[in-house]
């Protein structure tokens, strides 16, 4: 279900970007990444090394409105948590637009995390994104996303999440980019089964390269 989702969202990416000088002013860039973190939750003492592959793209049309799409894959095996995955899509708005890179826009749009027993759950998924230009073709950025309420999931109830990824990002070749960054993702919930309150977080070094237009 989640691959079946990430492919059809690339590809939706990939044809909106084809179309590039019949539509206009489109820009947009599509990310593979390399996301080095490490798990923890607050009732163990357990670090886990879940590295994980990611797929993020946007789409702006006109430097105002913009569509983003992302998707993460964290192998948690032996955890209550196991093989978390997360699909988020987006509807953003450009305002304090200067340039291509220097801006600041907010989201909305949903969701999606897979847990145990194949349980997911979904939500509304609200952002902010800020980003500063540097010499030549450089960037640095900051993204954070709030996930107030994904709703109750087998043993998970009241889930909510948040997110928090800053870094930097360099174009060495036309329309190939580089990108590194620190991208934290917690996640909490009532444990049914044990009663109790569970704070989790995976944190950690992204490493990413992407083309743009």
């Amino acid at each position: 279900m989640q691959i079946r989702v990430v492919i059809s969202l690339c590809a939706s990416l990939l044809f909106a970007a084809g179309p590039v000088y019949a539509l206009g002013p489109l820009d947009g860039e599509l990310n593979l990444n390399l996301w080095n973190n490490d798990f923890d939750a607050d009732f163990s003492e357990a670090d886990i090394d879940a590295g994980s592959l990611t797929i993020d793209g946007d789409i702006w049309l006109a430097d105002s409105w913009g569509l983003r799409g992302a998707y993460y894959q964290s192998d948690l095996e032996g955890t209550d948590l196991d093989n978390r995955n997360r699909v988020q899509l987006e509807i953003r708005r450009r305002f304090l637009s200067v340039s291509d890179n220097n801006f600041l826009a907010i989201g909305a749009g949903i969701e999606d995390i897979s847990l145990e027993n194949r349980e997911s759950a979904q939500g509304l998924r609200l952002s902010l994104e800020g980003r500063i230009g540097l010499v030549g073709a450089v960037y640095i950025y900051g993204r954070a996303g709030l996930i107030p309420s994904l709703g109750d999931a087998g043993n998970f109830d009241d889930i909510s999440a948040r997110e928090f990824e800053a870094g930097v990002r360099f174009t060495p070749f036309p329309f190939v980019h580089f990108r590194l960054a620190y991208l934290s993702y917690s996640l909490d919930y009532e444990d049914t089964l044990q009663d109790r309150s569970v704070d989790t977080t995976s944190d950690g070094f992204l490493f990413g390269v992407g083309i743009h237009w």
